[in-house]
């Protein structure tokens, strides 16, 4: 199914998919990494085929401590995340209130797991109702396939498809981290860059507001329309 979820918990309006545990409140990150059913760890393990029990060099198993499911083949220098990390990331903010968690989950099996708090912020209005929501997201592949990412997302992340649009979305300030020893390290780095981030993300917001009260006629629409679309112009 295009959602992919196995596991997770929101606050507030229900995501399109109608799966998940809604929360009343917003969680402290121990409740919120056991209503994700995030509260398992990973482990690595060495390797050997199946007939005569050879070691599979350079390679390496993600195991599943919960019910040893394998999430996928890593290099050797691969070191996970444990889930209990990646919420760690955003005790600071929203113990110092600054942030509440909105939603969490897994993904395909366990292969992939996503956090997503909103910021205490004022959103930022383009004009009217059109109001654009900040998040801090942190998204994670436990199957080796996908680098850490964490920072500032205007997507609501409810499933894969709004995780794929989050990663793919020019608004979208994500810095990718790799599975390294020092992957835990670099997340308290990103904290040090979140506001530049922010004013960044205003600076568009501004730009969205300039596109929004300028008026367009009936021959600019018909210029853009022909630049966009390669087409020829009506006569």
């Amino acid at each position: 199914m295009s959602h992919e979820i196995e596991k997770m918990f929101f606050v507030g309006e229900t995501p399109w998919h109608k799966l998940g545990t809604k929360l009343s409140m917003a969680p402290t990150s121990a409740e919120a990494i056991k209503a994700a059913g995030l509260d398992w760890l990973v482990e690595t393990m060495a390797m050997e085929t199946a007939q005569g029990g050879l070691a599979v060099p350079n390679h390496k198993a993600v195991v599943r401590s919960s019910d040893c499911r394998v999430l996928g083949v890593v290099g050797k220098g691969y070191v996970p995340l444990q889930n209990k990390d990646a919420f760690g990331f955003f005790d600071a903010f929203v113990e110092a209130g600054e942030a509440t968690y909105e939603t969490a989950g897994s993904l395909r099996s366990g292969a992939r797991i996503w956090i997503l708090a909103k910021l205490n912020r004022d959103p930022s209005v383009i004009m009217g109702d059109d109001v654009v929501e900040k998040y801090v997201l942190l998204s994670n592949g436990h199957d080796g396939s996908l680098a850490v990412r964490a920072g500032y997302t205007p997507i609501r992340t409810v499933c894969s498809n709004t995780l794929a649009l989050a990663h793919g979305d020019s608004a979208s300030k994500l810095m990718r981290i790799r599975h390294t020893a020092k992957v835990t390290e670099t997340l308290e780095a990103v904290r040090e860059v979140m506001d530049m981030a922010n004013a960044t993300f205003e600076a568009s917001a501004e730009q969205y507001r300039a596109l929004a009260r300028r008026a367009i006629d009936k021959n600019d629409l018909r210029k853009y329309v022909t630049k966009v679309f390669a087409t020829k112009a009506a006569v």
